[in-house]
């Protein structure tokens, strides 16, 4: 009797996605979004993916990763969209500005109760948070990216007194929150950006608070921080 053994058939593979370039520089890491409705952790388990963080608010990770994870991410039909982690800066400078670009005025008339009740999460280089014009209302929050709990560069401390500081800022009455995601230079991460968007939008559901995020960032475009921020505005997970 002859028996017949058929090959199995197998499927060509798919192309590679692009991994989107960011237009600056990076931290030599990516950013991997999944499709909607992908579970991520046992998707990142199951591939044994080098992850550092991990997103609820992406649906996404970050890390670093080699050649074959790469490509084996690249060809998965669950992947959205790769994009390499760049690095984001506390401001830029335009030369040869046009004089006028701000107006002064000389008197403010506001609502004393301007802010209560309402939580700003300044996503920045932290908060000098016992400054005497914060009158008590600035709270650290977290950090990430290894920094140290305290604003060595000042930006932050700065964004925090124009929001809500009692001399400078516009919402006199607001509690401050620190997101530390930059380093004392100014810079830091898209991942560690999203990271502290992520942690906002989960704290801001927990307290059920009126919230505002002030970002004061320059940097390439980035898919991945439009994504966080949008999910953020629209209060999605």
């Amino acid at each position: 009797m002859l028996t017949l053994m058929a090959a199995p058939i197998l499927a060509a593979p798919g192309p590679l996605k692009t991994i989107q370039k960011f237009k600056g520089k990076t931290n030599s890491g990516y950013i991997v979004k999944f499709k909607e409705g992908v579970a991520r952790k046992s998707l990142i388990s199951k591939l044994k993916l080098n992850a550092t963080v991990d997103w609820e608010l992406l649906n996404g990770f970050a890390g670093v990763l080699d050649t074959n994870s790469l490509n084996t991410l690249r060809a998965h039909e669950d992947i959205e969209y790769i994009i390499e982690d760049g690095i984001m800066h506390t401001m830029t400078t335009q030369t040869n500005a046009p004089w006028g670009l701000h107006n002064f005025t000389y008197t403010y008339t506001y609502d004393s109760s301007a802010g209560s009740g309402v939580d700003i999460y300044v996503v920045d280089t932290g908060i000098y948070t016992s400054h005497s014009d914060f009158g008590g209302r600035a709270s650290w929050g977290t950090s990430f990216g290894g920094y140290a709990t305290s604003d060595g560069n000042g930006h932050g401390t700065h964004c925090a007194g124009t929001a809500a500081g009692t001399c400078y800022g516009v919402a006199k009455k607001a509690n401050l929150i620190t997101v530390k995601v930059l380093s004392d230079a100014g810079s830091g991460s898209t991942s560690d950006i999203v990271s502290g968007l992520n942690w906002v939008l989960t704290q801001s559901k927990s307290t059920g608070h009126p919230t505002i995020v002030s970002m004061s960032l320059s940097g390439s475009a980035s898919t991945t921080l439009d994504n966080a921020v949008t999910s953020v505005v629209m209060g999605e997970t």
